[in-house]
């Protein structure tokens, strides 16, 4: 049991904070999972946003709610701002603080969410696309790590917090893709009934 004491490490690391986030984040995760399902049935979508490999994630989180999980369901109206391209690349350019916030202002209405993606809570793109959320009085789903940052002083009492606890950039990844399985699996709970 000596032997690849580092690799064992990883999993063992791992492995402890997931159980300390599944104490800390079970009531925040019902509330921002009907908090997503009340934007979705008053005819409202999730927008999603993050940067590096947060994109990846938000266009995951996006593919999972309109397509499926594990169970088949109707599709729901959720959209990734980190997957058009000549947007991307044309806002990188000269407006990168204003990346999200742009989208939101062109596609977000009344009922929309706004869901942000963040390691420690600092992308002041990711500040931004609140700001405007705000303005547009959309609600805000922040999924972060550490102490939250500027992103976890700019939520209001009325945004949802999923956020993992400690500094480690890989942990909190982790855990972070875990909860979003975890809140995207409670939605079809919450539609389908089950367990």
């Amino acid at each position: 049991m000596t032997e690849y004491p580092a690799i064992r490490q990883h999993f063992s690391d791992s492995a402890q904070l997931l159980n300390e986030c599944a104490d800390l984040l079970a009531e925040p995760l019902e509330h921002a999972a009907q908090g997503i399902l009340m934007a979705l049935m008053s005819d409202g979508k999730l927008m999603i946003a993050g940067n590096g490999i947060y994109a990846s994630m938000a266009n995951v989180m996006a593919a999972y709610l309109v397509t499926r999980l594990q169970q088949d369901r109707m599709a729901l109206a959720a959209l990734s701002l980190c997957n058009n391209p000549a947007v991307l690349s044309s806002l990188t350019n000269s407006l990168s603080d204003d990346l999200f916030a742009r989208q939101i202002h062109a596609l977000g209405k009344q009922h929309d969410m706004l869901c942000v993606i963040s390691t420690d809570g600092q992308c002041t793109n990711l500040c931004q696309a609140i700001k405007t959320a705000h303005e547009r009085d959309m609600p805000v789903l922040a999924i972060t790590g550490g102490s939250g940052g500027e992103i976890a002083a700019l939520l209001r009492d009325d945004d949802f917090w999923l956020n993992i606890p400690g500094d480690d950039a890989l942990r909190v990844l982790e855990a972070q893709q875990v909860t979003i399985h975890a809140l995207c699996a409670h939605i079809d709970q919450l539609l389908l009934g089950g367990l």
